[in-house]
């Protein structure tokens, strides 16, 4: 059995590619998620903060994730005292028939050409040159891009509202990614970089979803038409679809209900943290009545309903729990619904 390891469908632009490489493959796979970027640490300002992890050894390829959060998920018991215990991020492709471990992108692309080399794509391609070409290629897409993979993030160019203002270095690094497509196009004659669809594309779908979620121009008419091709392929098109529906699922909500409220929000009831993902700020549950607030919001209730049954529960006037329900919801409640008040 294959199992793929990911994180958040609309923060991580890295387990894009490794859910997109799997499909290219058209091989069956069970997906286990998890959840990244929790703040783990807290200044004595009070100031949550994520990650422990000095930058010098900071994952730059893959999304760097706590091993805990991956263990807990592996039944199997296979990540531990693997590269994955020691190099944690994600994607992650574990092969419980032979207890090999993928854990970059390009290793996962490899090792599905080594054990399913006829079916799906051959991403890695099929003859040594070609093969040469890709891992070029793809080097160059995964390890020389930095400005635009973090300062142009994936997570933001999914967003209803993308930034207003952009990295100069991440737009001239998409640039570059422009140019380097177009003379890669007039080489191979398309329809993709190499000609047929190869890991180098999975590489760069994240990018031109950056690119042009970002509004990032694209003033090559080849280049523009490769992007359109390439993010209405149906296996990146159904990832970004699954990626962006947590915002749809926001906008189902009635305006400034409850459910509205606590859709911006990730609920890590172990922490008792709410993290709005959208504007980097989390939120610490410090009561047992937040959290009951939180836990009737999410299950659908009203705010009269949410303040009757704590009435009923916490055996208090309802006047007195309408306005304890009344002040974590106005605290909670995103910032461009206080202005739209």
């Amino acid at each position: 059995m294959l199992i793929l390891y990911v994180g958040d469908l609309h923060f991580s632009g890295w387990s894009m590619r490794g859910r997109i490489i799997l499909r290219e493959k058209q091989i069956s796979f069970e997906e286990r998620r998890i959840e990244l970027d929790w703040p783990t640490t807290e200044t004595p300002e009070g100031v949550l903060t994520v990650g422990d992890v000095i930058e010098e050894r900071e994952a730059h390829i893959g999304c760097q994730c706590a091993f805990t959060d991956l263990q807990v998920l592996d039944t199997e018991g296979l990540l531990a005292g693997s590269v994955a215990e020691l190099l944690p991020r994600v994607p992650i492709l574990v092969d419980t028939d032979t207890r090999a471990i993928a854990a970059d992108v390009v290793s996962i692309a490899e090792y599905l050409d080594d054990i399913a080399s006829a079916s799906g794509a051959a991403l890695t391609g099929s003859t040594a040159a070609q093969r040469a070409r890709i891992r070029t290629l793809s080097a160059w897409a995964s390890h020389d891009l930095s400005l635009l993979i973090d300062d142009a993030p994936y997570a933001k160019s999914i967003r209803p509202q993308p930034p207003s203002e952009l990295n100069a270095g991440a737009v001239e690094q998409a640039r570059w990614v422009c140019d380097t497509v177009a003379a890669l196009l007039g080489n191979s004659g398309g329809p993709f970089v190499v000609g047929d669809f190869s890991l180098v594309d999975v590489l760069l779908s994240t990018c031109f979803q950056q690119i042009t979620g970002l509004g990032i121009g694209i003033a090559d008419r080849r280049v523009a038409e490769y992007a359109h091709r390439l993010l209405q392929r149906p296996s990146v098109r159904d990832h970004l679809d699954e990626a962006t529906a947590i915002y749809r699922v926001i906008d189902a909500a009635e305006f400034g209900s409850p459910q509205w409220i606590l859709r911006h929000y990730r609920y890590n009831r172990e922490l008792k943290l709410l993290h709005d993902w959208q504007t980097d700020t989390c939120v610490r549950v410090r009561n047992t009545t937040a959290e009951r607030i939180i836990d009737l919001a999410y299950a659908g209730y009203d705010l009269d309903a949410i303040a009757a049954s704590l009435a009923g529960e916490y055996r208090v006037p309802l006047n007195r729990a309408t306005a304890d329900v009344h002040s974590l919801l106005e605290r909670l409640t995103p910032a461009k619904a206080r202005r739209a008040a």
